[in-house]
């Protein structure tokens, strides 16, 4: 049994890393290709690679990640869906503990990478590739603008988490594809407005190495907690209930 809980964190860690990694890392990539960071003998030239090619980046790497560790770990790489699974019942506590530590680990190693990758420059006007709330969408710090960005990663999470535990008894190739393609039309659609993070290790691990390192300049990220923390739980429980209680193909 320690064995198997073992090799799962190890897994479960290599899987929030890669998924961190190369999403924060497709924002890093982004900015580095905008006009005003690229030259016309850089590999990429100026082209940017956009909303649509990072959404599709991130949802391509979430579909892989999660086809190869989900079987094996039960945490699907997010500490929000993981406490989900906990409070329903369907990961005994040690098991979910584990699993939601190496995961911030997992978020905050891959940071710690893109920190000896990519120029300090780049770093900070990407925001350590953290995704947060769009001043230029939002340009009024309200409580209302934190309350609005909340609730779109709350439902953008539940979306995700219905994907995920909709397709009961699916295999593992075609549960990832399915959660890709959703994580793809929700970063098409929020990439512009939250950043579409939908897990609070893919937004803890970036914002605490930009905070640790300055790179952040003067936005200050902590403000916007609530939207990445407290959304994507909330989304994760609705969701939860909705594939374990409502939805018949996901109940048992």
């Amino acid at each position: 049994m320690e064995k198997n809980l073992s090799r799962a964190l190890l897994i479960e860690f290599a899987g929030t890393f890669g998924l961190v990694l190369f999403s924060a890392g497709l924002v890093c990539v982004n900015q580095l290709t905008t006009p005003a960071q690229a030259t016309s003998t850089s590999p990429l030239g100026q082209h940017q690679l956009g909303t649509f090619g990072i959404a599709l980046g991130q949802g391509l790497i979430l579909a892989a990640l999660l086809a190869l560790t989900a079987p094996v770990t039960g945490g699907y790489l997010n500490p929000a869906i993981t406490l989900m699974l906990w409070v329903f019942g369907r990961v005994e506590t040690k098991r979910a503990s584990g699993l939601m530590a190496v995961q911030f680990l997992g978020g905050l190693v891959a940071a710690a990478w893109l920190y000896f990758t990519f120029d300090a420059r780049v770093l900070g006007t990407a925001h350590f590739g953290a995704p947060y709330v769009n001043r230029l969408a939002y340009p009024e710090a309200t409580q209302g603008t934190l309350f609005t960005c909340a609730s779109l990663e709350l439902t953008l999470t539940f979306f995700l988490v219905f994907a995920i535990f909709g397709l009961a008894g699916s295999d593992a190739l075609k549960l990832g594809l399915v959660a890709g393609m959703i994580a793809t039309a929700c970063a098409l659609f929020a990439f512009p407005l939250t950043g579409a993070a939908l897990n609070p290790a893919r937004w803890l691990g970036p914002t605490l190495l930009g905070a640790f390192t300055s790179t952040h300049s003067t936005y200050s990220p902590w403000a916007d907690a609530l939207v990445y923390i407290v959304g994507p739980i909330l989304g994760a429980l609705a969701g939860g209930y909705f594939v374990f209680k409502v939805y018949p193909h996901a109940q048992g």
